[in-house]
């Protein structure tokens, strides 16, 4: 045994304390961080059963990177983004939920790209947002930190064709795990990968909510030609209207000639510019075949309106229409009316 060690020992010093004293000193590590903020992503209140897609909407991420070191570091950092709590195992496309379970599906895209915002190691979205950066040396004297900093835009964007999704609050939240920051450092050559993980996230919610809503439209109910001679036979025609509403939503539909009658009962007027022409010709609009059932704008109680429920696609209502057979005396022209269809839900 050493005479060091005999010394250490008459002092009540473990062994290993002289082991350690003699190890080299390790030299001083460079340490790069970087840190993140994300803003919220809200669609606001959207409307589906148009067929079409609401507007893009954007988040914006904010980072900071700081080097401690006494050397100038270079290094890629990666800014991953999961799936979120509520769409779980949904990538592409990711989706929200409300609380029933009912999902609204969405993307997240890089910037003004078509470049899904993804993550390392995702083989469904694998491409997180990378920036490269030189990181200035720490102030001499162990002063301020090398620091840089930047922002990007992250874009997300409703999927077309969920006219089908019901109305309500919908979410899904990127928080913990669900993002990520990595990133490799090198005094020398830029890094080619993001290796590291840090301890920082940038958690973020994106939201919508769903408006209840219709859409109508109908195609014109033609008569045809009809025989202006009293004593003639009914003349039956038939028209389609279509009404798009957001599932489950119940929603009437009035008809409303241009004299404002409420029971389906209208009047066409000349049109064709015949001179001294003020004939008219009246008609009636049906909800059944057997123009039994009259359309008009009663609702409630002995009410007259067509009804149904939403399911998100076009619904087709029928509309029976009959021009009177006791006109008389009707002068050769083209009569028209035009009639207001009213949707409420």
């Amino acid at each position: 045994m050493s005479l060091l060690t005999r010394s250490l020992q008459a002092l009540g010093l473990p062994l290993l304390f002289a082991l350690l004293w003699w190890l080299p000193a390790a030299p001083a590590q460079a340490a790069v961080s970087c840190t993140a903020t994300m803003t919220n992503l809200a669609f606001g209140t959207v409307e589906l059963v148009n067929g079409g897609t609401p507007a893009p909407v954007t988040a914006t991420l904010n980072y900071t990177c700081t080097n401690d070191g006494n050397a100038a570091e270079n290094a890629r950092v990666c800014f991953n983004i999961g799936d979120g709590n509520e769409g779980l195992g949904n990538f592409n496309p990711r989706v929200m939920e409300n609380t029933a379970g009912n999902q609204l599906r969405f993307q997240l895209y890089q910037a003004t790209s078509g470049t899904i915002w993804g993550s390392n190691g995702n083989a469904a979205v694998p491409n997180p947002f990378s920036v490269t950066m030189s990181i200035p040396r720490r102030a001499a004297g162990g002063g301020a930190l090398g620091r840089v900093t930047g922002s990007t835009t992250m874009r997300g964007e409703l999927l077309p064709l969920q006219g089908a999704v019901p109305p309500g609050s919908y979410q899904d939240n990127f928080v913990g795990d669900h993002t990520s920051i990595t990133l490799s450092r090198s005094t020398s050559a830029m890094p080619t990968t993001c290796d590291t993980i840090q301890p920082g996230r940038f958690a973020f919610l994106v939201t919508a909510t769903v408006a209840k809503s219709c859409l109508v439209t109908a195609d014109p109910l033609n008569f045809g030609t009809v025989n202006g001679l009293p004593g003639q036979a009914d003349r039956d025609q038939t028209s389609t209207i279509n009404v798009t509403c957001t599932t489950p939503t119940p929603y009437t539909v009035a008809l409303t000639p241009s004299n404002g009658s409420t029971t389906g009962a209208g009047t066409m007027t000349p049109t064709g510019g015949v001179p001294g022409n003020a004939d008219t010709v009246p008609y009636r609009l049906y909800r059944n075949a057997a123009r039994t059932a009259i359309w008009g704008s009663v609702t409630g109680t002995g009410g007259n309106v067509a009804t149904g429920t939403g399911n998100g696609a076009a619904q087709a209502l029928t509309l029976y229409g009959r021009v009177l057979g006791t006109s008389a005396n009707v002068r050769p022209d083209s009569y028209r009316d035009v009639v207001t269809v009213s949707v409420t839900y």
